[in-house]
């Protein structure tokens, strides 16, 4: 039975992926959130599904993940064959901001340096905590979600979350290469915009980046 574990699946692309995955009898599905007690879309979702298990991790702490992937090796026996990176920081009230919307550049800063935690730190993190499952399976897949908006150079806000995406983008690649003569599979893909319950919260935002898929890959 294959298993997947999908990191960041407490709503949004990442649960979908939990309830997509899960429909496959043979496999083995693994959500990994910060706090399974407050992730209340995903036990709605899993409710009725027995081959789906849910793990704590925050991707910001690593020692949160070593402790997550012995669980998972528990779960699996031992190995991974993919690894299904999703999380992101979607703070609706600064989401949208450009470098002149922060009151100070100490916010800014804060803020900042929150997003590069998150999207660009939370990638490594996560391969490097899960890498020795993932080298124990044949399969040796790694995914990493990435954004369209690194490459719409006419945006002008959305200044923290593009330019750390962008980070973890170049992160992804620098795994892909250090990976390659393993036989993993390393990609990033870009969605596109996605109809979720994160990007609802602003009907008035003007988004004009166009919502096609994109994947970049080394192997």
């Amino acid at each position: 039975m294959p298993p997947y574990l999908i990191v960041g699946a407490s709503r949004g692309i990442g649960l979908e992926y939990v309830v997509q995955l899960a429909k496959r009898p043979d496999a083995v599905v693994i959500a990994l959130v910060r706090n399974p007690a407050k992730s209340t879309h995903l036990t709605s979702a899993i409710a009725c599904l027995k081959n789906v298990h849910v793990v704590a991790g925050d991707v910001t702490e690593y020692r949160t993940l070593e402790l997550a992937a012995k669980q998972v090796a528990e779960i699996t026996g031992g190995g991974l064959d993919y690894l299904i990176h999703n999380a992101a920081n979607l703070d609706p009230s600064t989401f949208f901001k450009g470098f002149d919307d922060y009151t100070d550049v100490e916010q800014l800063d804060a803020d900042f340096i929150d997003a590069f935690k998150i999207d660009s730190l939370g990638p490594v993190h996560s391969i490097r905590a899960f890498l020795p499952l993932l080298r124990a399976s044949s399969t040796k897949k790694i995914i990493v979600l990435s954004t369209g908006v690194v490459r719409h150079l006419g945006v002008a806000n959305i200044a923290a979350y593009s330019m750390t995406k962008a980070s973890g983008l170049l992160a992804t690649t620098k795994y892909a290469v250090q990976l390659k003569d393993e036989g993993f599979v390393v990609i990033s893909l870009n969605p596109g915009l996605v109809d979720t319950s994160a990007t609802a919260i602003n009907d008035s935002a003007s988004l004009t980046f166009e919502p096609t898929a994109i994947s970049f890959r080394v192997s």
